[in-house]
């Protein structure tokens, strides 16, 4: 629940460095969005072959129920990106709406993924969008499965992120909703075992109060999923947390907090998953929390007997580099990318894409490379190419139709 949240290592390395608020590397509009029935309202972007992007609006379109859209890079440098409406949701009957959360790309050139809204129950769909067999034809797209609100939790609703794909093809993904305690639910996506059979959802957990409102959920090796919630625990500031699939097929999934915010200098209410490492440390950010109320950066490092240590890297001063974190991290080297809901100043409220560089020392040192001026909202995934390149969306702005862009920076 983004939209609503939002709405609504200084203590470890010493003082950070800030970055003053113009943009320090090449950044370029790729595509304005102009709202109606070509889509408004962008989420943010995964990355298709031969350098295509696919992404989702959360209104707009035919119906104004929001779209899936792809973007095709120009045949030669300097020209212009396309957009293509590949699919308009109805908001009717099993159709769903309100896709507040980015396709998954599979292995199949599939793309997968939910809305927040709409279905057979109005709770919220999952689907798949199959890629037309000739060039040029049209996407397929199947409801998997429609999300209900019952008495006793159901199967979870309201799915505001984006889906995982498992070892064996499942879907795996959180409701902000529903559960047994109606505290939100992590759910499974089984594949049929013919083609055009029905998939099988099935609720693998039920957060009790141990967590509340999960974020989203990143895949780990030998089929762990790590994810965040963004209220919960012991201070009710949110948590991090693991669960270990079954032994055997059926089985119990088995939940283990691996780390709960005390709501202080250590971050408060986590808006997105954090993302794993090579060697098994977890990256992610706070909204608020830290020294100023403006949000971190942190580490969890795992070790032995299955502690887990969690390190402030940087803490947001709201000060010249920005504030509310909230994007899924992108690692590269020694540097980490995100985010800002608020730019670096009064005049930049539309947020900021920074860089987080570790020295040679050991200390993090953050770099704005981009300061949105007024609305923008660049809170969506966003994606980083070979070269380093990195692609983005905001959720308006600019221009005066104020309906989002897709946007590239160099850093």
């Amino acid at each position: 629940m983004r939209t609503l949240y939002l709405m609504a290592f200084a203590a470890a390395i010493g003082s950070p460095l800030f970055a003053g608020a113009t943009s320090r590397s090449g950044f370029t509009t790729l595509y304005k969005f102009v709202g109606s029935s070509a889509g408004q309202t962008p989420q943010g972007l995964v990355a298709g072959p031969n350098g295509v992007l696919y992404g989702t609006t959360a209104y707009g379109g035919t119906y104004g129920f929001g779209t899936v859209f792809e973007l095709q890079p120009p045949a030669a440098p300097g020209g212009t990106w396309t957009e293509t409406v590949i699919y308009n949701f109805t908001g009717e009957n099993s159709d769903g709406k309100n896709p507040f959360a980015s396709p998954t790309l599979g292995a199949n050139g599939s793309l997968y993924g939910t809305t927040t809204y709409g279905g057979y129950y109005g709770s919220g769909a999952a689907y798949e969008l199959q890629p037309p067999s000739d060039p040029g034809g049209a996407w397929t797209e199947m409801v998997l499965f429609s999300f209900v609100d019952t008495d006793n939790g159901g199967s979870g609703f309201y799915p505001y992120e984006r889906v995982v794909i498992g070892n064996n093809g499942e879907l795996y993904g959180a409701t902000s909703g529903g559960g047994i305690y109606y505290f939100g639910a992590i759910f499974e996506l089984a594949p049929p075992a013919a083609p055009g059979g029905t998939w099988t959802e099935s609720v693998i957990y039920s957060f009790t109060g141990d967590g509340r409102e999960p974020v989203g959920l990143t895949m780990g090796a030998n089929g762990m999923l790590y994810g965040a919630t963004a209220y919960g625990g012991g201070s009710g500031a949110g948590t991090v947390f693991e669960l270990m699939p079954p032994s055997a097929s059926g089985g119990t999934w088995i939940p283990i907090v691996l780390y709960t915010f005390s709501g202080g200098a250590d971050g408060v209410a986590p808006l997105q998953p954090p993302v794993i490492a090579n060697n098994g440390t977890l990256y992610g950010t706070t909204s608020g929390g830290g020294s100023t109320g403006a949000g971190t950066v942190f580490a969890l490092t795992p070790g032995q007997g299955g502690i887990w240590t969690k390190t402030v890297l940087y803490d947001f001063a709201n000060s010249g580099d920005g504030k509310i974190p909230d994007s899924p991290l992108v690692l590269r080297s020694n540097a980490i990318y995100g985010t800002t809901a608020t730019g670096t100043g009064a005049q930049n409220a539309g947020g900021s894409v920074f860089e987080l560089r570790k020295t040679a020392g050991g200390a993090w040192t953050e770099t704005v490379l981009h300061d949105f001026a007024g609305a923008a909202g660049p809170y969506g995934s966003f994606v980083m190419d070979k070269s380093g390149a990195i692609y983005g969306a905001t959720t308006s702005g600019p221009g005066p139709t104020g309906a989002g862009m897709v946007y590239k920076i160099v850093p």
